[in-house]
């Protein structure tokens, strides 16, 4: 297709034959596809593909999988050509089995995110259709309204009372008003009032424009050029794993070179201890910590996604556990968004719903259905019912100027031309109408009674030509129910220590009534013009009283996220509009509506709910306590191990007795060790409790006291269940290879014991399944298979320097390993006493 000159300056039909669209209808869907193919995808970034191979050579070139290579290499030296080999096989084996769960992981997530990318209603086949924003080609009609993000450089072709912020490309913040006039060829970029261009965004009004130019031929494209979309940066939590790893690596070290220098100091010989420090060293440095973090992420995302969540920045994963306070909208998130109107008073009927469809922002879906605000469609349907066809208004009265919507007195006006008369006609907030009206008596004692009701009532108000009052025509009386479980899932909150409020801009009656039905807790309801009148001190101390904010402005919507988190809290923000976005920012996590959210909205919000429900927040913070719960079991578990080998080393060496494993033997432990925290605790599901306890301090330090206790408890069980066995071998046969056969079955028994019990941190394992977790039982199984395997096939058993073992003593050695760790169960069900 050929490209246009000065577009500005041709009317709506050079515009249309020009593109060769349809300026009511727009583009078939078999042209526009065709022409997708011209012009290629709407898009000024390139998004990388993740590959299996690139998080592999990301995972090899990792200073930690370095460092152990480099110890396979240096092993090579010292030791038989068969035990490097093993190594580089355990690397290989559990940075493939790491690389291909977070490969799974990340494309998932990166499937998710093609299902939050940004989208556009457009005009195709003669109907309204909302289509992927990089589907959009030229000849493509654009509808806009209020928080509509610009996808491409269009004419303007209809316009009421349109403005847009084009602060991205010319850097003014004010509003620009657009018209659907002719400009001259000569006009400048920034004086071209008759189009929009991609990146602004709508600010008040509406209308339609026909797509000039799409991707990098648009004048964003131009200036930026085709860039590389930005790697996400790493989270709060995978950059302190990474740090401690890193100090950890030394404490490893220490203990490497500490226990080789010992046993050579006890007259044990140079080389073996040479080798079990590299062997040491391969099994204590804690490579898998930045990787576990990763992993559970990515599960946490793909699990957050089946219940409606979609993650936008992964941070906001992470921070889900700790959120104190849910600050939620009222319509379409506590409720079901499905208004119908219960009542209406009115003069004049008939006059009533004519100015009620006349002002109704609504569309034609392509199925021939309405779409748009929940309200108008159920004035429209109820004008139906009554006779009067909207199309046939339309056709009665001429819109002269749409003059949008005032955020602070919550009103919609609209001038039109009706029988050579001039109509200013309003729709809104009853106060404010009734305000800016004649006094109407009879009218307001109707007000009262549905606002005694609860009932969302909406004025409907005119005037004509130079009058200087306006009339009150009548009221809608409106009620949306409740949604399905959101009374469940905000008693679930109040369990979990999450206190829920209320912010809306609805009236103080409507307000209060839903937050009844809903199940908030009500101690009075706070409006905006008192907190107009509050100073930042009074506002602190009154979010911490009051559950219930009505008639709120998005920037007192602001004001109280702000006086919120300087209270301590965590708060997590719905929003929908344009104008929530500061409110949005501003908080731990905003959250953008999937259906109902603006453009605007969903770019500042950290994850979206694609189907507008409170109760998916409910689950959010579940998933994000469950994630956080999974790590600090995988990482207790890991360095309970750690701990664990260490002692089981240094008890000998103090001792001057032989140690209880040879060089490859730890490096199978090491395998094993790996392999169970890499895919078995991420997949752990939530424990019953895990919404009946309060929520985490964000400022409390990832190894508290708790977790340090939780690894030397775990790491001297392990090892005390280890050396008395041991001990008793040694001094029993005097057998070296016997007494480290022992060792080796009674530490993989008890290592899979320490598992078990530290999956659950509350919990009893009785009160839940202890075969429940698939990835567990496939580890355990791979453990005992590879036990009885290593007994008893001689090739093997005499590689991994074991003696024959009969079956009754291994049977023991597992009920030893049973014994040792059954402390914790029964800690576990003493706490839960008590």
């Amino acid at each position: 297709m050929r490209k246009l000159d000065a577009i500005w300056s041709m009317d709506k039909k050079a515009v249309q034959s020009a593109l060769n669209s349809d300026i009511s209808k727009g583009l078939s869907s078999a042209e526009a596809e065709k022409r997708l193919k011209e012009s290629g995808l709407n898009k000024i970034t390139q998004s990388k593909t993740i590959t299996f191979w690139d998080i592999l050579f990301e995972e090899i070139k990792e200073p930690l999988i370095l460092l152990l290579l480099t110890i396979g290499v240096i092993y090579s030296v010292w030791g038989k050509i068969g035990d490097t080999i093993t190594i580089i096989f355990v690397i290989l084996t559990v940075t493939l089995v790491e690389v291909y769960t977070e490969y799974k992981a990340k494309k998932s997530i990166e499937s998710l995110r093609k299902l939050a990318l940004p989208t556009t209603w457009v005009m195709r086949d003669g109907k309204a259709v909302e289509i992927e924003t990089s589907l959009i080609v030229p000849g493509d009609i654009l509808i806009l309204k209020n928080g509509v993000k610009i996808s491409a450089d269009a004419r303007v072709i209809d316009a009421s009372g349109l403005e847009a912020d084009e602060s991205q490309l010319t850097g003014e913040s004010m509003g620009i008003a657009k018209i659907a006039d002719l400009m001259p060829v000569a006009t400048g970029l920034h004086d071209r009032t008759n189009m929009v261009h991609m990146g602004s965004i709508i600010l008040k009004g509406k209308g339609t424009a026909m797509v000039v130019n799409t991707g990098m031929d648009t004048e964003l494209g131009k200036i930026a050029g085709l860039t590389q979309e930005a790697r996400e940066p790493k989270t709060p939590l995978q950059k302190s794993m990474k740090q401690l790893s890193k100090n950890l690596i030394w404490i490893a070290v220490v203990f490497s070179v500490l226990i080789p220098v010992l046993g050579v100091f006890r007259g044990l010989p140079l080389k073996d201890m040479i080798l079990t420090g590299l062997s040491l060293s391969f099994a204590t440095i804690p490579e898998e910590m930045p990787i576990i973090v990763t992993m559970l992420l990515g599960l946490g995302s793909i699990n957050l996604s089946k219940k409606n969540v979609l993650i936008r920045r992964t941070q906001a994963a992470e921070t889900l556990g700790s959120v104190t306070v849910i600050a939620t909208d009222k319509t379409g998130t506590l409720t079901e968004n499905k208004m119908s109107i219960e009542k209406w008073a009115a003069k004049d009927e008939q006059l009533l719903f004519t100015i009620g469809a006349l002002m109704a922002d609504v569309a034609y879906d392509s199925e021939g259905g309405f779409l748009g605000d929940p309200m108008d469609k159920a004035v429209i349907d109820k004008a139906q019912e009554l006779g009067l066809e909207r199309k046939e208004i339309l056709n009665r009265y001429k819109l002269i100027e749409d003059l949008g919507f005032d955020e602070n007195r919550k009103v919609f006006q609209s001038l039109y031309q009706n029988e050579g008369k001039t109509i200013t006609v309003l729709k809104g907030a009853s106060e404010s109408i009734f305000s800016m009206s004649r006094q109407d008596d009879e009218m307001e004692n109707k007000l009262k009674e549905s606002m005694s009701i609860g009932y969302r009532t909406i004025a409907v108000a005119y005037k004509v030509d130079s009058e200087k009052f306006f009339t009150i025509i009548g009221l809608f009386c409106f009620d949306d129910p409740i949604r399905e479980g959101v009374k469940e899932a905000i008693a679930n909150s109040n369990g979990a220590g999450v206190r829920v409020i209320m912010i809306t801009g609805d009236h103080a009656s409507t307000a209060k009534r839903v937050a009844v039905n809903a199940g908030i807790k009500v101690t009075g309801v706070l409006t905006g013009d008192e907190i107009n009148r509050m100073s930042p001190e009074s506002l602190s101390a009154a979010v911490k009283k009051y559950n219930i904010f009505a008639r709120i402005s998005p920037e007192q919507k602001l004001n109280i996220v702000k006086a919120l988190r300087e209270n301590g809290e965590v708060i997590a923000v719905t929003g929908d509009g344009i104008n929530d976005a500061p409110a949005l920012k501003a908080a731990d996590i905003g959250i953008s509506m999937g259906i109902s959210g603006t453009d605007v909205a969903k770019e500042a919000a950290d994850m979206i709910l694609t189907n507008d429900s409170f109760t998916s927040i409910v689950d959010a913070i579940q998933e994000g306590r469950r994630l956080y719960d999974n790590l600090s079991k995988c990482v207790k578990y890991y360095l309970s191990c750690k701990v664990g080998l260490i002692i089981s080393f240094l008890v000998p060496v103090l001792f001057n007795m032989p140690l209880p494993f040879s060089p490859i033997q730890i490096i199978i432990l090491e395998l094993f060790m790996d392999l169970a925290a890499s895919t078995s605790f991420v997949a752990e599901p939530a424990e019953s409790d895990l919404l009946k306890r309060k929520p985490r301090d964000p400022k409390e330090s990832f190894m508290n006291k708790n977790m340090m206790t939780g690894i030397f408890s775990g790491g001297i069980t392990l090892s005390a269940a280890v050396l008395a066995v041991y001990f008793f071998s040694w001094f029993t046969t005097k057998d070296l290879a016997t007494a480290q056969t022992f060792a080796f079955i009674i530490w993989l028994f008890g290592h899979v014991c320490l598992a078990l019990n530290m999956r659950t941190n509350h919990v009893p394992l009785t009160k839940v399944r202890v075969f429940s977790s698939r990835s567990f039982n496939i580890w355990m199984s791979g453990v005992v298979v590879f036990l009885l395997i290593a007994l008893n096939v001689p090739v093997l058993s005499d590689y991994l320097k074991l003696t024959p073992v009969g079956i009754l003593p291994v049977i023991c050695l597992a009920l030893v390993a049973v014994l040792a760790t059954f402390w914790m169960e029964v800690l576990k069900h003493f706490k839960k006493q008590f």
